[in-house]
């Protein structure tokens, strides 16, 4: 079996100009590349570029992954946006590219247990614009869970901000990260409870407000943007920031509190006890929720069987194979549903009926041999 390698970018901050979709594709001449993204996969090579010098130059997110397991997100910041104390590069996972101008995140897995197909890569990347998002306004817990991730098999590494996020309701996006990159939930919970016991710094979200920083332009500065949109035909507020230098970002802090492993340490096992319980009832009420759902079901198929029947006997009569493949899951359901009111005898005789009247269409009655009598 070949390899097989996925490369997809997407462009949030305006738009790639012909010059650099141009460039872009002696990169890759199979990639489909438009105004925003590229996408291309390989069998038997690879990117003629690397793929973090790729995101810094032409993109914002990207997300690239390999049939052997090996995975890297890429995330791309304006430079000031994260904490430098935030940004530890090390063995867990995650490592900085740093410019004049941006803070390009990789978050990378070198064995991925399970098989990552397309559509699971799809999904994931619809969350990188949310993460990146979050990261901007001053989320920054997707940092905490790669230092968490570490954490798992090494005690030793450096502390970092200690910083009052909200760890017991993460966004969607979040959860998929944590899914996908296999953050340890326990610790996630354990860190929560440490931070209601243990002094903190608050979490500072940035709050952008249009009508404040419209105030603080001057004229030149409306037209650079004005030339700027119609050149481009959009302009992203992220772009028009960086443009007029008016992005706030975030100054030195002198940090009085740090989180480290003996910090987290005492509130592990009660965190792990407590997720297991969560999970158990979580379990539990879907369980529940699914089992409704399905003897709701089978009230409705017995309430309304003669029309079931029917429907049965016209796929079979269709004389074909998707007939008899529809003719037999309505069987199957109704077998259910008398099953459900107690009434299996009352749906042998009906079955017995319907077999006689459908007794030369042998394939169909293939399909039926579970409902039928045994010898």
């Amino acid at each position: 079996m070949s390899e097989y390698q996925s490369y997809r970018f997407e462009r949030l901050d305006g738009v790639l100009d012909s010059k650099q979709r141009q460039a872009l594709r002696q990169i890759s001449s199979r990639a489909e590349i438009t105004a925003t993204s590229f996408q291309v996969y390989y069998h038997y090579s690879g990117l003629k570029a690397e793929t973090a010098d790729v995101v810094l130059n032409y993109f914002d997110i990207g997300f690239y992954y390999a049939d052997w397991g090996f995975i890297e997100a890429y995330i791309k910041l304006p430079i000031g946006t994260i904490p430098e104390d935030l940004l530890q590069s090390g063995d867990h996972g995650f490592y900085v590219h740093a410019t004049d101008q941006w803070q390009l995140l990789v978050f990378s897995l070198e064995e991925y247990d399970d098989y990552l197909d397309d559509e699971q890569a799809d999904d994931f990347f619809q969350h990188l614009a949310s993460l990146r998002s979050e990261l901007i306004q001053g989320d920054w817990r997707l940092l905490y869970f790669m230092w968490l991730r570490e954490l798992d098999s090494n005690d030793e590494l450096a502390a970092v901000p200690m910083i009052n996020f909200d760890f017991n309701h993460l966004s969607d996006a979040q959860t998929a990260f944590a899914g996908l990159f296999g953050v340890p939930l326990g610790l996630v919970k354990a860190l929560a409870l440490a931070l209601e016991e243990k002094p903190s710094h608050s979490a500072k979200h940035n709050r952008f407000h249009i009508d404040d920083w419209l105030s603080q332009l001057s004229e030149k500065e409306k037209d650079q943007l004005l030339t700027a949109l119609f050149e481009q035909g959009q302009l992203s507020r992220h772009q028009a920031l960086a443009m007029t230098r008016k992005e706030q970002v975030n100054e030195p802090v002198n940090y009085q509190h740090w989180l480290s492993a003996q910090i987290i340490e005492p509130y592990i096992a009660i965190a792990r006890q407590q997720l297991k319980q969560e999970q158990a009832i979580a379990l539990a009420t879907r369980l529940a929720a699914e089992k409704a759902a399905k003897e709701a079901k089978l009230s409705e198929v017995y309430n309304q069987r003669d029309q079931v029947w029917q429907r049965a006997q016209e796929q079979a009569s269709r004389t074909c194979a998707s007939g008899y493949d529809q003719a037999s899951r309505y069987l199957h359901q109704l077998a259910e549903a008398y099953q459900f009111k107690g009434e299996a005898l009352d749906f042998e005789c009906r079955l017995e009926r319907f077999i006689s009247s459908n007794n030369s269409r042998k394939a169909l009655l293939n399909r039926l041999q579970d409902l039928l009598p045994r010898a």
